[in-house]
């Protein structure tokens, strides 16, 4: 085997534990609804959709009829509007 197809090997390696890691990270994590997202934005629910829509944020993942986002994405999405919503001085 030659250097490429080695490093090419252990490229793929690689992605695939990152792949792995974040499945693991997302299957642990607690899922936050629509209403529980726009309640932390402190918006209503509607104005949250308007907002998926324009692609200010990612559209929820499904689990059958049920609509969700991450722990993680809500609170970086909340942390990011109380930023811009800062004044500066």
């Amino acid at each position: 085997m030659g250097e490429k197809e080695k490093d090419d090997l252990l490229r793929a390696i690689f992605n695939e534990m990152q792949a792995l890691k974040k499945t693991l990270t997302q299957q642990n994590e607690r899922r936050i609804g629509r209403a529980e997202f726009a309640k932390l934005l402190n918006i209503e629910p509607e104005t949250l959709d308007a907002r998926i829509r324009d692609g200010r944020y990612i559209k929820p993942f499904k689990d059958g009829r049920k609509s969700y986002w991450f722990n993680s994405y809500v609170q970086s999405t909340v942390l990011d509007v109380g930023t811009e919503n800062k004044a500066t001085s």
